[in-house]
């Protein structure tokens, strides 16, 4: 009996530790503008930069959200790492499907990149707001 009761606790463990984790899925442009624009945010897609193959902004009354989309992964990736690896004031997480960085010193900034993507979420005063709409996009 406590044999099959230890055998029960781990699995029971194993499917705990297993739906802990994130599953992020990236995002098109077209999903990001519409989730935004749902949400009354202003969306401006008129900035032009050769570094990236998309950007897009949304921009709230206290928050800013950007859409980056690279021509590849490696270089979402390597953007990511340049500029917020190993830097004082970011936490700096770097998973095998996707990197979220986040910093809390003056603003809140919220940020996390899958696939050719990377999305950033930043405030001086509505963590709750950047929270909730990276919710929204499923982060």
């Amino acid at each position: 009996m406590k044999k099959i009761l230890k055998g029960l606790f781990i699995l029971l463990f194993i499917i705990l530790l297993s739906a802990c984790t994130k599953d992020y899925k990236e995002i098109s442009y077209t999903k990001f503008i519409d989730t935004f624009q749902e949400e009354g945010y202003l969306v401006n897609d008129s900035y032009k930069d050769d570094r990236y193959a998309r950007y897009i902004e949304a921009s709230g009354k206290s928050s800013q959200f950007i859409f980056y989309e690279f021509e590849s992964e490696e270089e979402a990736r390597k953007y990511v790492k340049e500029d917020y690896s190993n830097k004082k004031y970011y936490t700096y997480k770097d998973k095998k499907d996707y990197i979220t960085v986040k910093c809390k010193k003056d603003r809140y900034f919220y940020l996390v990149q899958i696939g050719k993507t990377v999305i950033v979420g930043n405030t001086k005063s509505n963590k709750k707001e950047i929270n909730r709409m990276m919710k929204k996009l499923g982060y």
